[in-house]
């Protein structure tokens, strides 16, 4: 019988085991999420109805004030939740493109990463202190969104 209740207990504790590693590895994903970051910083998270999954990705190297040009690119399966995020506008400017081309370029993103600006839409924000900047160029054709962050 003694036997009978140790095997309990072992099982017990085996499968609250499995159930803490389970649900630390949901947490770490969640936590490791480019999407969770960018609502931290700029307050929008990628819609997970999107089905995105990140393809690219080159930062900066990281200071001690989290300054830096942080670049992603995402591929969207479901095209129709990114369309639904912002009002997204057309026809690039070109002070844009050079300003992304510039920091892109300083943190050695090769040429073919790069967005092409011509069959993007995007969406632009500048931060409340007008000092860090974030570019979303959106193709829809390739299901690809391109972000990149610049933090002063």
């Amino acid at each position: 019988m003694k036997k009978r209740k140790i095997w309990i207990v072992i099982a017990g504790v085996a499968v609250c085991l499995c159930l803490v590693i389970i649900g630390a590895n949901a947490i770490w994903s969640r936590m490791t999420d480019y999407s969770t970051t960018l609502n931290i910083n700029w307050g929008f998270s990628l819609p997970k109805e999107a089905h995105y999954s990140e393809i690219y990705s080159l930062e900066s190297e990281a200071s001690v004030f989290g300054d830096g040009i942080r670049y992603h690119v995402f591929s969207c399966e479901n095209p129709e939740p990114i369309n639904e995020m912002f009002f997204w506008q057309t026809g690039v400017y070109v002070s844009y493109v050079v300003a992304c081309d510039e920091w892109l370029s300083q943190i050695g993103v090769p040429q073919e990463e790069f967005p092409d600006y011509a069959y993007c839409l995007y969406w632009y924000q500048l931060d409340e202190d007008g000092g860090d900047e974030i570019f979303l160029f959106w193709n829809e054709n390739t299901g690809t969104l391109y972000v990149v962050e610049f933090f002063l």
